[in-house]
């Protein structure tokens, strides 16, 4: 009995040490059969296989000492075979039997989830995040693949087992090719159509630098001919045209306003902007009201197969949304956004804090001397306080009864509120601003047949804005602060219409569209100053209405060599005009070859409403600007004729886009932009705007560079300003304007760096300034300006960078997808003024020559201009952002 357990004993420890057995190997490129050889010389182990099985394998493992158990898995591993050990000494080989693959976009290289792929045309399966799909327990050698996904064209393939898994890719269909021109036209998800349109995709959308998120205001600056004067957001300047010259859509729904803090951060929520349409030219005649550029945003219309959702924090804000399919037919969308900074401020919020609220600085006069007015440099933590906050919320209805009808009904409402105090001396300064949007759109696109379809549309949009400055004094003296002054400033519009559209296919290369356009707008202005202690009130309030009749029709001719002309045509009465006006329009671009092609395009516009900036001063003056309907009289209509043209080069990864344009604009006033020096008189003027744009860029595998310059000339007429010329630099005159990014992908990380550059933005400057003692002991400065906007702010430069890394997290059996992000704008922290505006106002002189206060009886030249305040809006620090991405 003893004899057996020791017999047992034994030959279990054999067993272990056997299995515990290492030995030494080194391989370098080795075939898989001289491996196996090798291993079972060294062991008692026997490999089964068939020779068409290892045939072609190379293994390659550094000098070690290793384990069976242990060697197989490597194996595996750089095989793709499978290794089978079915007993103490025999590894059966064979190949798995599996047919995978990566699905991509062949533009973007990035994965395409979702896409359905059929093996057999038998068996589905739908790619992951990643764009991964694989076929187990495959009982053939090969399979007929057959992928498909919405806007893509559909692939075809064989793919054999035991094949790595290689990534496909997918082509955009056909027919949204035909109306692309260049693919990544300055990077991927900013494209070029064949009508001289930018087409913006967020999805597609690479890094930038200086963004963590793809804010679509933000972007679209990377575009030659489009950019801010204050780095703002919403302060968009198309081809010289002002902010509010530009049309801006969100789902068909018309805005008047389109950020928060002051234009600093766009109301367009990431998730809730899926593509976007800007014309900087060449507008459709489907267009209208707005003189300058047309920035038309969607946010979707696809049904997803599964419900999608996702959650982003920044810098500044919190962020999700979710889309969730309620059958085959109905899809709803839903996106909410609210800023913290009110909670808890981040590094983010004060660098934008500081731009905002530090308006002092040293202002001097032509000879360089400092002029020793007053600023607005009360300013400082000890001595202020401010509440900020916004939200946005945008929610979508998605339906598709039958192939033929597509309806969505789209609501959007935004806030924005401010309030700000500090206390300077023995005044108290309290501000308060709330901005709002509210908008509901309805659509139904309707496809009568192949080669007939209609459009309608209809949508509400309103925007209030309530500004209020309460200024808190000591005025008798006794230690008590009362309230002394009292200024409000608002803003009412309603907006709201419907237009129609029908275009019809004559031939495969003609189109005629046809339409017609029904607007009701009713805008309200309130301005308001009291003096509470004197029982003071002036006020003025102006509620008038519009209602507009347009029809329009174009019809499009394309050229066999993906050519084109466009020729279009807008008729359109404006009750608060009671005019009729005509805006014809052409455009027409040409290919020479398969390389460069030429273009141009004509048009007329005109723009019934406008914002004119506010002068009747209050202490921040942050945001002044007023909305008002045009009248022809004391509020001209704006028109323009505009004419552009130029050459595109696109061959492979090199794209040269040369643009040159003039235009010309009448119907401007001395509160239209505004002037750095106070004008006190309501003049019309004229403008003419010539410009050129160029855009230069290159893809290398994974690396793109891109630069764009724009010159421009602005140039002011205003024949009836006194002592002005008759022409002169206009507000928004930036010379040059130069900016060069890089972007490069490593895997899963994601890097991009750029700088601009542009000169200085014109100011008038001060002549003389003379500090005279006014009746109540205080200091007046009689100040007597130079000519208007004969001098410059200093150039404006800065390098901005942002790093992208792309992780998974593994939630039971749900993989979701990450994003983490830095951003930096301003890395090298150069400060530089902006902006300069003067606050002065007219003041009749005593029998010494001293100003006094009131002005009744005295005439226009016993009044003498005193200066009261500069006020300076000057560029952001540096600024660090980070961001952090879940998305499922």
């Amino acid at each position: 009995m003893n004899q057996r357990l020791l017999f047992v004993f034994t030959f279990l420890v054999s067993m272990v040490c056997y299995t515990q057995e290492k030995l030494t190997i080194s391989y370098t490129n080795s075939s898989l059969r001289e491996v196996l050889t090798d291993v079972e010389s060294k062991t008692t182990i026997l490999f089964s296989y068939a020779q068409e099985v290892i045939a072609s394998k190379s293994i390659t493992l550094p000098q070690q000492e290793i384990t069976i158990d242990n060697l197989l898995p490597l194996l595996e591993t750089q095989t793709g075979l499978i290794f089978e050990k079915v007993s103490s000494q025999q590894v059966i080989i064979t190949q798995k039997r599996i047919i995978c693959g990566y699905i991509i976009d062949a533009t973007t290289k990035k994965p395409i989830p979702f896409a359905t792929v059929t093996i057999d045309n038998d068996q589905s399966i739908v790619s992951d995040d990643n764009g991964y799909f694989n076929f187990k327990d495959i009982s053939s050698t090969t399979g007929n693949i057959r992928i498909s996904f919405i806007g893509y064209d559909e692939k075809n393939i064989t793919l054999s087992i035991g094949e790595p898994c290689t990534s496909i890719e997918l082509n955009l269909l056909s027919s949204v090719l035909d109306e692309v021109v260049v693919l990544g036209y300055v990077t991927s998800g900013i494209d070029r159509n064949k009508d001289g349109s930018i087409a913006l995709d967020s999805e597609k959308l690479g890094i930038l630098p200086g963004l963590v998120s793809p804010d679509i205001a933000q972007s679209i600056q990377l575009i030659p001919g489009i950019s801010t004067l204050d780095e703002s957001a919403t302060g968009i300047q198309i081809r010289g045209g002002s902010p509010d010259q530009n049309l801006i859509l969100y789902d068909d729904i018309k805005l008047y306003n389109t950020g928060y803090f002051y234009g600093m951060f766009s109301l367009f929520n990431p998730f809730a902007t899926k593509k976007a349409t800007i014309f900087r030219s060449g507008t459709s005649a489907s267009y209208g009201d707005r003189i300058s550029g047309i920035i038309d945003i969607s946010s979707g219309e696809l049904i997803p197969e599964k419900t999608e959702g996702g959650f982003e924090i920044d810098g500044l804000s919190v962020n999700g949304f979710v889309k969730v399919p309620l059958s085959q037919k109905t899809a709803v969308y839903a996106f909410a956004r609210r800023s913290y900074s009110d909670i808890v401020e981040t590094p983010t919020y004060q660098s934008y804090e500081d731009k905002i609220f530090t308006n002092f600085g040293i202002a001097r006069d032509s000879n360089g001397n400092v002029l020793e007015l007053e600023t607005d440099d009360d300013f400082n933590p000890e001595t202020s306080n401010n509440d900020f906050s916004f939200a946005d919320v945008n929610a979508k209805l998605i339906l598709k009864p039958n192939v033929k009808n597509s309806i969505s009904v789209s609501g959007l409402y935004t806030r924005n509120r401010l309030d700000f105090d500090f206390t300077g001396g023995e005044e108290l300064v309290v501000d308060s601003l709330i901005t709002q949007n509210k908008g509901l759109s309805v659509n139904w696109k309707h496809k009568t047949s192949e080669k007939q379809q209609e459009k309608l549309t209809a949508y509400f949009s309103e925007y209030n804005s309530f500004y209020q400055n309460d200024e808190i004094k000591d005025e008798t003296g006794d230690g008590i602060l009362d309230l002394a002054e009292v200024n409000i400033r608002k803003n009412d519009i309603t907006d709201l219409g419907m237009k129609f559209t029908s275009t019809s296919s004559i031939k495969e290369t003609q189109k005629l569209t046809l339409g017609y356009e029904l607007s009701y707008t009713d805008l309200n202005v309130i301005i308001s100053k009291e003096n509470p202690i004197d029982v003071e009130i002036e006020s003025s309030e102006q509620d008038d209405d519009n209602l507009k009749n347009a029809v329009f029709g174009e019809y499009t001719f394309n050229f066999k060599n993906n050519g084109f002309i466009n020729t279009g045509i807008r008729l359109v009465h404006y009750s608060s005009l009671d005019d009729f006006l005509i805006e014809p329009r052409i455009n027409l671009e040409y290919p020479l070859n398969n390389r460069f092609r030429i273009k141009t395009a004509i048009e007329r516009r005109n723009q019934p409403v406008s914002q004119l900036v506010e002068f009747n001063h209050t202490e921040l003056r942050l945001e002044n600007e007023l909305w008002r309907l045009s009248d022809d009289e004391q509020f001209p209509l704006l028109s323009s004729n505009q004419i552009s043209g130029g050459i595109l080069y696109h061959y492979k990864n090199l794209n040269i886009d040369v643009d040159a344009y003039y235009k010309e604009l009448d119907g401007l006033t001395t509160f239209t932009n505004g002037f750095s020096n106070p004008l006190e008189n309501l003049e019309e003027g004229k403008s003419t705007i010539q410009g050129l744009d160029l855009l230069v860029k290159y893809r290398w595998d994974n690396y793109k560079i891109w630069a764009g310059y724009t010159y421009n000339d602005i140039t002011f007429q205003f024949p009836n300003l006194q002592d002005t010329p008759f022409k002169f630099p206009g507000n928004n005159d930036i010379t040059h304007s130069f900016r060069i990014s890089n972007t490069l992908q490593l895997k899963k990380w994601q890097f991009s760096i750029g700088w601009q550059f542009r000169t200085g933005k014109p100011i008038t400057p001060v002549n003389s300034y003379e500090i005279k003692i006014d009746a109540d002991g205080e200091n007046a400065g009689v100040v007597n300006f130079g000519s208007v906007n004969s001098a410059k702010l200093p150039d404006f430069h800065r390098l901005d960078a942002s790093i992208l890394y792309d992780l998974n997290i593994k939630s039971g059996n749900k993989t979701l997808k990450g994003q983490l992000g830095l951003s930096f704008l301003n890395i090298y922290n150069r400060v530089k003024p902006l902006n300069l505006i003067y606050k002065a106002e007219r003041k009749p002189l005593d029998d010494g020559g001293i100003p006094v206060e009131g002005t009744t009886g005295s005439t226009p030249e016993e009044l003498e201009l005193i200066l009261e305040q500069v006020i300076q809006r000057f560029s952001l620090g540096f600024t660090p952002n980070a961001v952090f991405r879940l998305s499922f």
